[in-house]
């Protein structure tokens, strides 16, 4: 009697995990057809990890959390995990963009924002960014913000 009571719960679960399977790879096939490419001109700061100019995609995760995006380099697929909190603009927004922060010659990935939509992705801010952006307050200076539009592939 238990021995059918299990065979049947993994039964289920098998199920539900070969679901999940098929759902993912229908987003991932999704997310693969409308690509954004960033083409970012500069080095800059993301998840404490300095990245190299070079065109970058950001894939949202869909399977954990919509906090976390994936940053990566499309010719060897470096990159980073960043955590993001939820950002509202008061308008839909017509690109895709990222937004740095720039202090002095550094550059930190800030936001991330998908056409058509009037929520975007808010980059937690580094201690090192911080820091920066304190010592910035001090001199009177104010970070410059810097949007790039990505292109659809």
């Amino acid at each position: 009697m238990k021995a059918n009571i299990l065979r049947r719960a993994l039964g289920i679960i098998s199920i539900l995990v070969l679901f999940a399977a098929l759902v993912a790879n229908q987003s991932a096939r999704a997310a693969s057809s409308s690509t954004v490419v960033f083409n970012v001109p500069f080095d800059f700061v993301a998840a404490g990890k300095t990245l190299p100019a070079g065109e970058y995609i950001v894939v949202r995760s869909t399977l954990s959390s919509n906090d976390i995006l994936s940053l990566k380099r499309i010719d060897n697929n470096e990159g980073v995990y960043v955590l993001t909190s939820t950002v509202r603009a008061n308008e839909i927004q017509n690109d895709a963009k990222l937004v740095f922060n720039h202090y002095g010659d550094q550059y930190f990935l800030s936001e991330f924002w998908t056409s058509g939509e009037e929520s975007g992705r808010k980059v937690i801010k580094s201690e090192k960014e911080k820091t920066l952006a304190r010592a910035s307050e001090k001199t009177g200076a104010k970070a410059e913000r810097v949007a790039l539009v990505g292109k659809q592939k």
